[in-house]
């Protein structure tokens, strides 16, 4: 039997107190101690708006017809891919 020790991130929380069906059942959010202090950086009105321009921005440049490549977010050992096919080709289904 393994333990797994989750919790739950910040951004978790508020998104939990999010999708409450009414505003009575929403808890408040606490911020943890460490940001306690830059409550403005989170603040409604900063979002509505653009930063000013700085001289250290930079644009990304497209290249047309270049196509993304498709990259795994968690590479996988070989074993650990082919559990995780056997898995897939188990619980799913296709219509």
């Amino acid at each position: 039997m393994e333990d797994i020790h989750a919790t739950s991130t910040t951004s978790q929380k508020l998104a939990e107190g999010a999708h409450c069906a009414s505003e009575a059942q929403r808890t408040p959010f606490t911020p943890p101690d460490y940001i306690r202090g830059f409550e403005f950086v989170f603040a409604k009105k900063n979002f509505d708006i653009l930063l000013e321009h700085r001289q250290w921005d930079h644009a990304i440049e497209l290249i047309l017809g270049l196509e993304s490549k498709l990259l795994k977010v968690y590479p996988l050992s070989p074993v650990e891919q082919k559990e995780l096919d056997s898995f897939l080709e188990e619980n799913l289904y296709t219509r």
